[in-house]
């Protein structure tokens, strides 16, 4: 009689739909605002029907019997789905070594916490864009709730707590044969909250001084993985990119389908970030190319800044996974080299002279060319044979010993003939979408639990995983409630 009084109730109020919406077509009613009552309906048909499916699910656990256990009653809990609220009374067991035991919640696969693994899901996943006020308050438009940004803060975190598992055991489609492997590392401040970091304040200043910031940051390190078909080009392809516009072409010149196919150089990317663990964030890179090379014998390329310290941590990692003999070359970002050019032009000819633009592309000719012993010349004869203030011959100094440093990485005549990328575009457009867009919005601070948190949730996002993650993430968190029932 229950079952059939909730059936009678669900199909009234699917009539009284039916019904409002021959009402609204004789008045005329709008079909936008028709659209918006009718998600409002049917979000409380799904509760209904939500209800329904419980007491279906409870008439058949209650006809199981429970053996060896004490029954202690019934008692309720709250669950609150994306259609509402339900109460659900059942009973509940308990065993001294096992402790409570709820024989509808296994039966349902019920998380440990009030939310649905749905609500959870999509809070998250909203909170991995927005920040987690505008996650709730865009879900709250959508379902008519009421959620808060802590709300949306909470399940974000709960979610994320299985991520490292689920990189660590997922298998990463196998690379192509003829492919490369490459993998990159940046660098990206995180704000972080005073007291995180033993702090009371920054500064008690008015004003800042010059070169003073407010607030601390922490780094995050960012490293892209990824596959790419080498591509063989000159130097004088890369110089007609990098200077050459139509203008100077004497306007747009006919292009064959095949040159207008961008060439990729990353394919397959797998981003994560790793919050002060520089080691890890390099391990993690270089391993999980690994996990993509079932042969173990694709060549690695290794694109870098200029930071020796970060050049030093790769090698010693790569010698731990015993992946050293396999880099086939560290690779220095020729943009980052090309600002170095451009400093000594400033100080060389100065900003505004008009054969400033000419001089740094015969230099940059010449190192792509790989004649940078002929270029570091050239630099030290300007040195010798100008006068200069002390400042520019800073700069000078600068510019020479960091070309000087970077010999065993700047072989770009052997990179581009061997197709490989010369670039760390890539990683740097990383920190920017990947860790500046969503954790260096005005006024936000990060401890560092919630700071790796949201980076580890954002990367399954960025990498294309979350469907598979959040089957993954269900499975684990029922493994960790209902094993002791198994």
């Amino acid at each position: 009689m229950i079952k059939e009084h909730k059936l009678s109730t669900i199909r009234k109020r699917l009539d009284d739909i039916l019904e409002d919406l021959n009402q609204s077509s004789k008045s005329g009613t709008p079909l936008h605002k028709v659209e918006r009552r009718i998600l409002t309906d049917l979000l409380s048909l799904g509760l209904l029907l939500l209800k329904y499916y419980v007491d279906l699910c409870l008439s058949v656990v209650e006809e199981k019997k429970v053996v060896g256990l004490i029954c202690k009653g019934k008692t309720t809990r709250r669950y609150l789905s994306v259609f509402g609220e339900l109460s659900l009374t059942r009973s509940q067991y308990y065993h001294k070594a096992m402790g409570s035991y709820y024989p509808l919640d296994a039966y349902l696969g019920l998380p440990s916490g009030k939310y649905s693994y749905l609500l959870e899901d999509l809070l998250s996943y909203g909170s991995t864009e927005m920040d987690f006020a505008q996650s709730s308050s865009y879900l709250n438009r959508i379902l008519g709730h009421n959620f808060t940004g802590m709300q949306s803060k909470r399940c974000s975190a709960r979610v994320s707590s299985e991520v490292e598992t689920f990189y660590d055991t997922v298998t990463p489609e196998q690379v192509a044969i003829g492919k490369h492997l490459s993998v990159g590392f940046d660098g990206k401040g995180v704000p972080m909250i005073l007291s995180e970091l033993g702090k009371t304040s920054d500064s008690s200043a008015i004003r800042l001084s010059k070169g003073q910031k407010r607030g601390s940051k922490k780094e995050a390190t960012v490293s892209l993985s990824s596959s790419f078909t080498p591509k063989s080009r000159s130097p004088e392809q890369i110089i007609d990119g990098l200077f050459r516009n139509k203008a100077e072409k004497g306007g747009a010149k006919k292009v064959t389908p095949a040159q207008q196919k961008k060439h990729c150089w990353h394919e397959d990317q797998h981003l994560r970030a790793f919050l002060s663990n520089k080691p890890k964030a390099i391990h993690y890179g270089l391993n999980e190319l690994l996990d993509r090379d079932a042969q173990r014998n694709v060549p690695i390329v290794v694109l870098i800044d200029g930071d020796r310290a970060l050049k030093n941590q790769v090698t010693a990692q790569a010698k731990i996974l015993e992946v050293d003999h396999r880099i086939e070359a560290y690779i220095l970002d020729f943009i980052h080299l090309l600002e170095y050019v451009w400093k000594v032009a400033n100080v060389y000819l100065g900003e505004k002279h008009l054969e400033r633009a000419q001089w740094v592309e015969a230099q940059a000719l010449l190192l792509l060319n790989s004649k940078h012993i002929q270029v570091l010349e050239g630099w030290k004869n300007i040195r010798t044979t100008n006068s200069f203030t002390k400042y520019q011959l800073e700069k000078l100094d600068q510019a020479i010993t960091y070309l000087t440093n970077k010999e065993e990485m700047i072989d770009y005549k052997t990179y581009l003939s061997k197709g490989f990328p010369i670039t760390t575009g890539a990683v740097e457009s990383a920190c920017g979408h990947f860790v500046k867009s969503r954790m260096e919005r005005n006024a936000m601070h990060w401890g560092f639990k919630g700071a790796q948190s949201l980076l580890d949730i954002r990367a399954v996002r960025k990498n294309q995983d979350w469907d598979e993650y959040m089957k993954f993430f269900v499975e684990q968190d029922q493994k960790q409630i209902y094993q002791k029932t198994a």
